[in-house]
């Protein structure tokens, strides 16, 4: 075989075990809901529905994504690091003991999006490359 083959099929076959990059991923909120920013805690306790209210009152209306969703498996592996089994098994104690209800969730970005932009409320996730003018980019989480 040739050397350039040779490179040809190593640079394939590391793209394969390398998997699938992850994508840039952001906390965003409604463009009107006066929230600029957000710290990771704020996140954690919007999203784990400690807080149901941003910092100025208003009330947190967060979105997911349904289950096994990549972009759901990598947020909360990077928000907090943990998998969907944990994720899904804290807000099955939360339900079952009566205490609140799960975010409601969406199956795709396209949804996540639409629900932000009309709900004054309204937070989520996406990929940063998705964010447009409906809605403020407020926490970037880091891979």
């Amino acid at each position: 075989m040739s050397r350039r083959f040779l490179r040809l099929l190593l640079f394939c076959l590391g793209g394969l075990i390398a998997g699938p990059a992850l994508a840039d991923l952001v906390v965003v909120v409604n463009a009107r809901s006066g929230v600029a920013a957000m710290t990771r805690s704020d996140v954690i306790n919007i999203f784990f529905g400690r807080n149901r209210q941003f910092f100025n009152g208003l009330e947190a209306l967060p979105v997911d994504l349904e289950d096994m969703h990549p972009q759901r498996v990598q947020f909360y592996k990077q928000l907090v690091g943990k998998d969907l089994s944990e994720i899904n098994a804290y807000w099955s104690r939360q339900v079952f003991t009566g205490r609140m209800q799960a975010p409601p969730r969406l199956s795709s970005t396209d949804e996540v999006l639409k629900w932000v932009a009309t709900r004054p409320g309204g937070i989520g996730f996406v990929e940063l490359s998705r964010a447009d003018a409906r809605v403020r980019v407020v926490y970037e989480l880091k891979p």
